[in-house]
């Protein structure tokens, strides 16, 4: 039987990036009507402007950005495309 090294390091590497993900999660956002106004203010305003936007957005408990400008607004299933990446309006956290 030949040696084997003890391989802890890359176990505990593994277990680290576990737990820094898990702190890193983030809460899907609720909020009051006045900002859904905002939020939807900001989406229209961009959308009749054909501006790029930056648009924070939930997804698998973390923030994800995504910049571009948005191609169509779909009222029936509340979620816009931009880029070709639809996104639902209620897990829409900011617009700058």
């Amino acid at each position: 039987m030949s040696w084997a090294p003890f391989n802890s390091v890359i176990n505990n590497h593994d277990i680290y990036s576990d737990i820094k993900d898990k702190e890193s999660y983030i809460n899907k956002p609720c909020y009051n009507e006045e900002q859904l106004q905002e939020l939807e203010f900001k989406i229209m305003n961009a959308y009749t402007s054909k501006d790029k936007i930056n648009i924070y957005y939930y997804h698998n408990h973390k923030s994800i950005c995504i910049t571009g400008s948005i191609l169509k607004i779909d009222p029936i299933y509340k979620r816009i495309n931009i880029n070709n990446t639809y996104i639902n309006f209620f897990d829409i956290i900011n617009i700058k």
